[in-house]
């Protein structure tokens, strides 16, 4: 035995020797290899003849096309072009370029006297308006000469370097060929390394129980999320597998999964970066792991992938109460804020809740459950929604929406309407607000309110904004030169980093002026991304945009919004608007707002006004302008001038009846509006 291990270990001395000089000849080989690929990687002389020979014969094109215009614009061409071919001769001087040149004595002399030859006609070129026609006939044959000279070396210099490139693509095929031989004698000899360690029992072993445990570890691997270790997918669905095949039996109880999804996770991505996001999924998922673990009918919880996450409850004593109870608990659990390495992020939880019921199939749970965190999002975020079959008509049509939004938004079926703004004082139409509208080919006209949060949701409010924009400064071009027009932006374009140049570049391809224009944001903004929304801001108002801060009041409302920026114009909310007839606090409060923003130079628009009472009200509390169905609804460009008319009519009504003997006065206004 003692001599047959002596032959098995100089035979493994003889095959390690071996393996070592494969070892040795393949780095030599890579080596050489690594020298063959960076020399086929410099830089190609092919490229500066050929670039040469372009140049050349756009100068020569240049130069004849002035010949017979004698305009300016080809003067310039040649003038151009003039430069670009001396650049051109002082790239021919590059070493790389001089080493071809020089392989070849007839070359250098060639391209030499074509240099000289040339330099002598720059100064004429460079001047070519004073240049007379005859000597433009001269100076095109002689840089016939240049350029025939140019043409045969860019010639040379592309044959010779494919030959260049076909050498070294065969140098590299051989060792290649012996690299591919090396590899399998290596191949063959661990192999045989292996064989003489499958002979050692005690190596054997110790290799069985290595697998094992790699098995293992890669078991978990495979059913865990490697960045929260929560069970993944993949473990989930086995799980819930199980649970179904459960719940098919009579008497199984109930089970409930919740499908719960961070809001504005994207956002945190975009805005802070992945590192940021993935520390905050950390942070969630151990927000979630210690809430569920303090519910005993906690089944499993799982991260499906992104920031979906899942979790499975059993339902005790049919007590679907106390599971939106823990899901509610989940969600606040979840939706405190975060501190990731000093930031603060305020960052929200939604929870789609879906109950087995025995005449519901149990394997759509989780579809369930999805269409309810789908509904949650829709309809505000931030909130626990139980699953009912009537969602999936809701569903089915928010997927529609969703899935033929792209089209819709480059097709132009959606289109701005327009909502005209009144000076009060005055009677006359000041501006609109630009509001996208969508009537879709088979659901009809779809509510904004609707496709803009799908939009927002799925990231295509970014080319929604910038088309709506687009047209409304195109249609009001032809509004009275007086007239703005005022459109509204989402927190999600304040997200990305190109808001700022997408107006830049819609006002410039527009025409339209900046001063005319208005943009509005709300106070949710102001929350979430205040310092962000300030720098944004501040530079729109350097651009001469105005800022308007929209919905003042809608429970958000904090002074210091108005002290950190100067705002052009405050809109109060309509709820405020619709209550000044029934009640003397609303038509307070709007007072108080009123003067304290003109105190702050602010100008003031109330929305939502349809009453004469309301309006007067208005007027009476100091608002500047108003915007309401009395006035008239929002309405697509094409009868816009008529809906100014009757505005402005409906201006004049209100002013006959509040002060009779001004009517005369009022005519005349309309008449200078006409």
């Amino acid at each position: 035995m003692r001599l047959r291990f002596n032959i098995f270990n100089l035979f493994g001395v003889g095959v390690v020797a071996a393996f070592l000089a494969i070892v040795l000849v393949h780095s030599n080989l890579v080596e050489s290899t690594e020298d063959a690929m960076e020399r086929s990687s410099r830089f190609d002389v092919a490229w500066v003849g050929a670039g040469g020979r372009l140049e050349a014969y756009a100068l020569q094109k240049s130069l004849a096309r002035y010949a017979v215009t004698k305009s300016s614009s080809d003067a310039q061409q040649v003038q151009l072009f003039t430069d670009i071919v001396t650049g051109r001769f002082g790239i021919f001087a590059s070493p790389t370029f001089e080493e071809f040149l020089d392989s070849k004595a007839s070359r250098r002399d060639r391209l030499a006297e074509a240099q000289v030859r040339f330099e002598r006609m720059v100064p004429e070129l460079r001047s070519i308006e004073e240049v007379s026609d005859k000597r433009i006939s001269v100076l095109i044959s002689e840089f016939e000469t240049v350029l025939r000279a140019i043409d045969r070396v860019g010639a040379e210099a592309h044959s010779e370097s494919v030959n260049h490139a076909d050498a070294i693509r065969r140098e590299l095929h051989e060792k290649q060929s012996l690299q591919k031989w090396l590899a399998t004698t290596l191949f063959v000899l661990i192999a045989l390394l292996l064989g003489l360690a499958a002979i050692q029992n005690y190596f054997l072993g110790r290799a069985g129980k290595r697998a094992m445990r790699a098995a293992r570890d890669f078991s978990y691997l495979a059913h865990h999320d490697n960045l929260t270790g929560l069970p993944n997918r993949m473990a989930f669905n086995v799980e819930f597998e199980k649970v179904v095949e459960r719940l098919r039996r009579p008497g199984a109880g109930r089970v409930a999964v919740f499908a719960v999804d961070l809001d504005e996770f994207k956002a945190v991505n975009d805005r802070y970066g992945h590192a940021t996001g993935d520390a905050l999924l950390k942070q969630a998922t151990l927000r979630m792991s210690q809430t569920c673990a303090t519910f005993e009918n906690s089944i499993m919880t799982a991260r499906l992938g992104g920031d979906e996450f899942v979790v499975m409850m059993s339902v005790p004593d049919d007590d679907v109460g106390a599971i939106l109870d823990q899901a509610e608990a989940l969600r606040k659990a979840l939706s405190v804020p975060y501190d990731i390495d000093g930031t603060t992020l305020a960052v929200n939880a939604s929870v789609g809740v879906e109950i087995s019921a025995p005449d519901r199939d149990p394997s759509n749970l989780l579809i369930g459950a999805d269409i309810a965190l789908s509904q949650a999002k829709a309809s505000g975020k931030n909130r626990v929604l139980l699953f009912n079959p009537s969602m999936h008509d809701a569903f089915i049509r928010q997927a529609l929406i969703q899935s033929e939004l792209d089209n819709a938004i480059e097709n132009d079926e959606i289109t701005p309407h327009y909502q005209i703004k009144v000076d009060v004082g005055t009677g006359r139409v000041v501006g609109a607000e630009v509001l996208a509208r969508w009537t879709h080919p088979t659901l009809g006209p779809v509510s904004p309110a609707e496709f803009t949060k799908i939009a927002e949701q799925s990231g295509q409010i970014v080319p929604l904004g910038r088309k709506v924009l687009e047209k409304a400064c195109r249609d009001a071009l032809s509004f009275p030169w007086e007239m703005g027009i005022a459109v509204n932006l989402s927190v999600v374009q304040f997200v990305r980093d190109d808001l700022v140049r997408t107006v830049r570049e819609v006002l410039d391809e527009t025409g339209f002026p900046a001063h005319r224009l208005t943009l509005e944001v709300t106070e949710s903004l102001m929350i979430s991304e205040t310092d962000r929304a300030v720098e944004i801001l501040s530079q729109f108002r350097k651009m001469g945009i105005s800022v308007a801060l929209d919905d003042f009041g809608t429970g958000y409302s904090a002074l210091s919004y108005l002290r950190t920026f100067e705002w052009d114009e405050l809109k109060i909310d309509r709820s405020f608007v619709k209550e000044l007839e029934t009640d003397e606090r609303a038509g307070s409060i709007v007072g108080s707002i009123v003067s304290m923003a003109h105190q702050l130079g602010i100008k003031v628009t109330a929305e939502g006004a349809e009453t004469p009472r309301q309006i007067e009200i208005l007027r009476d509390a100091g608002s500047d302008t108003i915007q309401g169905y009395h006035f008239g609804r929002p309405v697509p460009f094409s009868v816009f001038p008529a809906a100014v008319l009757q505005a402005v009519a409906a201006a004049a009504r209100l002013e006959r009846h509040r002060v009779p003997h001004q009517s005369a006065n009022l005519s005349g206004k309309v008449a200078r509006l006409h």
